[in-house]
């Protein structure tokens, strides 16, 4: 029933739409509470507001398909999980250095890390076992952050390079989440509906 619903109210296009808006206006709305840096020390309690700024609009968007509060609980215990284990608060954050060799890699393993800690928690809390390919989701989302991060941190340096302000790099950050926002709404969708 359940499913039927979340085929019937979205098409591809108006969910990832919203998915992607949705995923992006929560990461705007953290900046008016978490400090963009030059940092992978985010502290816990940045990185719980981020995950509660980010999985709040987005279950409000799966009510109808996952049980709500298991999505919040999974995404916040993620961000924090990555947090914890010292990978830093990818999303939140740009690299110090401005080499791209090192940005390039470094986005490719801290975002496939993080998306990785995120997927499992939201798959092991919030996906339903019923669901087949459920367990895809965590590779997935992982995949999803090892592309976004690194090409929202290349666009990132040049903006900052071209204007010589810092806020080239909160740009490039924006791109990473719009990035991750469009791809993870496809993704949802396709695995939610089958």
């Amino acid at each position: 029933m359940q499913v039927a619903f979340f085929k019937t109210k979205f098409n591809i296009f108006t969910f990832t739409l919203l998915w992607s808006f949705t995923t992006f206006s929560g990461f705007f709305l953290s900046l008016f509470l978490i400090e963009i840096g030059e940092k992978p020390d985010v502290g816990m309690l940045e990185a719980v507001v981020g995950g509660l700024a980010i999985a709040l609009p987005q279950s409000y968007i799966l009510r109808q398909t996952i049980f709500p509060f298991g999505w919040i609980l999974s995404t916040v215990l993620g961000w924090v999980l990555i947090t914890a284990i010292g990978a830093g608060t990818i999303g939140w954050y740009v690299p110090s250095t401005e080499l791209l060799t090192f940005r390039i890699v470094f986005g490719i393993i801290s975002g496939g890390i993080g998306g990785l800690v995120i997927g499992v928690a939201q798959w092991w809390l919030a996906i339903p076992s019923s669901l087949h390919w459920g367990w895809s989701w965590m590779f997935l989302n992982s995949a999803i952050w090892a592309l976004a991060l690194p090409v929202g941190s290349i666009i990132g340096i040049f903006l900052r390079r071209f204007t010589q302000l810092f806020l080239g790099e909160v740009v490039g950050l924006a791109i990473t989440w719009l990035i991750v926002g469009v791809l993870t709404g496809i993704t949802a969708y396709k695995l939610f509906r089958s």
